[in-house]
């Protein structure tokens, strides 16, 4: 059984959107996006929407919620997507790898047939929305391992229709020009001007310590159940010794240089290092604020 951290990266995209409206910010961009339900959520509003990320997957999950505009499944479609399509050869031992270890053999079976008809699948938009609802299945299943008796048993292909219906609500046009890009956090932020920067920065030595549910959707994206992200942190300002004080600032300091020509620059900490980003924001704006909804969950924002 996998171990799942009780907290992952957390983004509230109605506070994000709350900040941006009493600010007058009509466009954003977040150079370390991850998953982007909260750019969808300010996309909804009529928020020009930005964001870029090395892992390939939450690139195409931005293609579908972020970029696409309109587009959605049919029921037939979702149908091609969670079943096993009569005549087609499927890469069934794909996933074996993960059988007994994460999953059941069931299960694994399933990981390779949705492998194989998402990537048959000719729209980017479509392919994304496809993306996030079968990850919330695998994070289903992750947390039923965890609590076997508290959770019913639903058949993969029923579980993966509801996700991916479920998640096609979340398509609306705002009427911008919204962008979704794979690269670090200087290819973004020298690709895009927004009003602002938001920045919901890596935490010391974060390529050893990425959340299981998300190293291995890019391993189920990239089929490689054997992919080791963190190879694609190696090389980036993160990505080496960032465990000692020293390093960590000089890393975020560089962040903020790249993300200096923004009119604001938006900081999410908890109680644990908003006193080092503030230090640091201070640094390059003085007028700068905090906003504290809770303890883990501190915004510093710096107006230029």
């Amino acid at each position: 059984m996998i171990d799942l951290p009780a907290t992952t990266r957390r983004i509230s995209g109605t506070r994000l959107l709350e900040l941006c409206q009493a600010r007058g910010i009509t466009s954003l961009v977040d150079p370390f996006m991850g998953l982007p339900m909260h750019l969808n959520v300010l996309k909804r509003h009529g928020i020009a929407a930005h964001g870029g990320d090395l892992l390939e997957w939450f690139v195409r999950a931005g293609e579908g919620i972020v970029l696409n505009d309109f587009t959605i499944l049919r029921d037939a479609e979702v149908a091609s997507v969670v079943e096993m399509l009569p005549g087609r050869i499927y890469p069934t031992d794909l996933f074996r790898g993960w059988e007994g270890v994460f999953f059941s053999e069931d299960q694994c079976r399933y990981l390779g047939v949705w492998h194989a008809n998402v990537h048959a699948l000719r729209s980017d938009g479509q392919t994304g929305i496809a993306v996030i609802g079968l990850w919330h299945v695998l994070c289903h299943w992750l947390l039923k391992a965890h609590h076997p008796d508290e959770m019913i048993d639903i058949p993969p292909s029923e579980l993966a229709w509801n996700y991916i219906r479920d998640t096609q609500r979340w398509i609306a046009d705002n009427g911008k020009r919204n962008t979704v890009r794979r690269g670090d956090f200087t290819a973004t932020l020298g690709a895009v001007k927004a009003d602002a920067v938001y920045l919901a920065l890596p935490g010391r030595s974060a390529a050893k310590r990425i959340d299981a549910r998300i190293w291995m959707w890019e391993a189920w994206w990239t089929g490689n159940p054997y992919l080791n992200v963190e190879r694609l942190y190696r090389d980036t300002v993160f990505g080496g010794a960032t465990n000692d004080d020293a390093s960590y600032d000089r890393a975020a300091a560089t962040v903020l240089e790249a993300a200096e020509d923004a009119p604001y620059i938006i900081i999410q900490s908890s109680s644990r290092d908003a006193d080092r980003f503030e230090r640091l924001l201070r640094e390059r704006r003085t007028n700068t604020e905090r906003v504290t909804p809770d303890l883990e969950e501190i915004y510093i924002i710096g107006k230029k």
